[in-house]
């Protein structure tokens, strides 16, 4: 009767395991960089997002109560939000009332971002806003555009820019319009 035959039980010698080990290390070395970068401009192409999306509630909600809805924009503080201008001769210039918000619709800006208003832009009020009225139309004194841009990278930027019908708000990265938003509001 012949002999089983013997299976080899061998496994991974320790030099190769660090060769795996020293590949895998050069590969993150490399990609590392790359993801650092990938994951900034996530935060950036987010936060333009998150205002495009208050500015779309904004024009939503002043159709659907018969109210002007105010989206403003605290630049020293970097809060934005969005309230009801319901009696529009009394409001105030400083929707914060001087003091941190919370609520339904007020954010602070990622602390990696700022607001920047092209040098062009003239702001009659304390706080730069966007007002829409009850028909969806923009008022005529709405912020044209504005940047939000990376306080570490300078040449991480985006525009948020009124649009050409004047009824909505885009994103556009060197002039041209990027497809982040959802275009079905």
């Amino acid at each position: 009767m012949p002999l089983p035959k013997k299976r080899s039980l061998r496994g991974f010698t320790l030099v190769e395991l660090i060769m795996v080990m020293v590949v895998l290390a050069g590969v993150m070395a490399i990609a590392a960089p790359s993801l650092n970068k990938f994951f900034r401009n996530s935060a950036l192409n987010d936060e333009a997002r998150r205002i495009v999306g208050l500015i779309e509630v904004a024009r939503h909600e002043a159709i659907s109560t018969g109210y002007p809805m105010q989206v403003w924009f605290d630049l020293e503080n970097q809060w934005f939000g969005m309230r009801e201008l319901s009696g529009m001769g009394n409001q105030s210039d400083n929707p914060t009332g001087g003091q941190v918000q919370s609520g339904r619709h007020v954010y602070q800006l990622n602390t990696h971002l700022e607001i920047e208003l092209d040098i062009s832009t003239t702001v009659s009020q304390a706080f730069p806003s966007i007002v829409y009225f009850p028909d969806g139309q923009l008022e005529t004194s709405s912020l044209p555009g504005f940047y939000l841009k990376n306080k570490k990278q300078v040449n991480q930027r985006l525009q948020i820019v009124r649009s050409p019908s004047w009824l909505r708000y885009e994103i556009r990265k060197n002039d041209e319009m990027l497809l982040i938003q959802n275009e079905t509001l």
